[in-house]
């Protein structure tokens, strides 16, 4: 059966309005073509932001503030569920028949195609829809640059500096597997048909993305953001303790893309 949509994002926001236009803009460059975005900011500057997006078709945007306040709003202990978990879930129970794959990636997140590649559904396209249920897509963490203020320049451009080695990964999914995923209490992976076999991807020599996670930014960027999971360690101690590995390699291949994408 056709879909509506080869590849998709669902994603949660809250306090990204300076960045949700750069990190829309680059990814329908790249081929995502609809975003099923749960605005737990609830702010005007937000929903002009995201107005012509959703004009075009490109963006479905749930206002998610109705959890505010209640259990589900903060942080969880292990198999909890908070607002994030429920807005993915929205996503898959809601949606799976519409698309062949969906993305589970925040706004500081930016899924980068290997292999000289300048298009996400290139490789994407040969994966077998069939066999294949989800791709566990390689995340490797950028670090501040050395910037102390937020720098008057794209991320994308601004960050150049990352982490040696892949530290974490996270699910691209294939509709046609998802579960309704009420029992998927992370931001990381999905749940599956329990009666649907598929195999899952796994090695990175065989998929052929990466996601580059702008996690630091700047040490006045970091200190201004903190996450629905509280997890990100506060103050300029916590900058440190997670800026002192994401800046041991230079790497421009994302400058050069951006590069390659305005010619």
């Amino acid at each position: 059966m056709s879909k509506k949509y080869f590849l998709t994002f669902a994603t949660n926001f809250k306090n990204e309005n300076p960045y949700l236009k750069e990190w829309l803009d680059y990814h329908l460059r790249v081929g995502v073509e609809h975003f099923y975005l749960y605005d737990q900011d609830g702010g005007e500057e937000a929903r002009e932001i995201l107005r012509p997006y959703e004009e075009q078709g490109q963006v479905t945007r749930h206002l998610w503030t109705l959890w505010d306040g209640t259990k589900y709003d903060g942080p969880t202990k292990f198999y909890q569920r908070n607002k994030n978990h429920m807005g993915f879930a929205h996503a898959a129970k809601n949606y799976r028949q519409d698309y062949q794959w969906v993305m589970k990636i925040d706004v500081d997140e930016f899924l980068f195609p290997l292999n000289g590649e300048t298009n996400l559904t290139d490789w994407l396209k040969t994966v077998d829809a069939g066999k294949i249920k989800g791709v566990k897509v390689p995340r490797i963490n950028f670090g501040n640059n050395g910037h102390e203020k937020t720098p008057d320049m794209p991320v994308l451009r601004a960050y150049t500096r990352r982490e040696g080695l892949y530290s974490d990964h996270k699910d691209l999914a294939n509709g046609d597997f998802l579960s309704n995923n009420r029992f998927a209490f992370s931001a990381h992976w999905w749940h599956y048909k329990a009666h649907k076999f598929g195999k899952m991807l796994t090695d990175h020599e065989d998929i052929g993305w990466r996601i580059n996670h702008y996690y630091i930014k700047s040490f006045e960027e970091y200190l201004n953001r903190q996450n629905v999971s509280r997890g990100r360690p506060e103050g300029e101690e916590g900058f440190m303790e997670k800026n002192q590995r994401c800046n041991e390699v230079e790497d421009v291949s994302m400058v050069r893309l951006l590069d390659q994408l305005v010619k």
